[in-house]
């Protein structure tokens, strides 16, 4: 059983940060997902403008992809935060982020040169996804959201 951890932004980002490169986010709002006790995946929202925010995922464990815990990325984004859009970047070598924004409906956007520093004092460009509230919405969520 899946238990959604919504009160623990500290707990959940530090957890999401060791399973995450050069993450270290300020403010953020987390979502964690637990499994027998252990975080197994988390949803970490930050950069919130009136329009745009930025998610990242951590996951452990594929158990809690399921819609209806994806579905919390919906409606934090567009039910509490107000947004139209919402963006991801991905490390160019991260093939297994770049499929998992464009299955969950994300467009890629452009590439945002050297976004990413790594640790031998270079750097990796990044794939800029967004995904639209009135486009890109997965048809799943949008019938979900009519039903409720």
């Amino acid at each position: 059983m899946i238990k959604v951890i919504t009160n623990e932004n500290k707990r959940v980002a530090s957890w999401a940060e060791k399973h995450m490169e050069d993450a270290g986010w300020h403010n953020p709002q987390c979502f964690g997902f637990e499994k027998d006790g252990e975080l197994v995946g988390a949803i970490i929202f930050t950069d919130w403008s009136k329009n745009d925010i930025h998610v990242h995922v951590a996951s452990t464990d594929k158990s809690w992809w399921q819609r209806r815990y994806l579905s919390l990325l919906f409606d934090y984004t567009w039910g509490t935060c107000g947004c139209v859009r919402v963006s991801s970047v991905a490390r160019v070598s991260n093939e297994k982020a770049q499929k998992l924004n464009r299955t969950m409906g994300f467009k890629e956007e452009g590439r945002v040169r050297s976004y990413f520093p790594k640790e031998d004092g270079t750097s990796e460009d990044g794939i800029l996804f967004g995904l639209l509230k009135d486009e890109d919405t997965p048809r799943w969520y949008k019938t979900q959201e009519r039903e409720t």
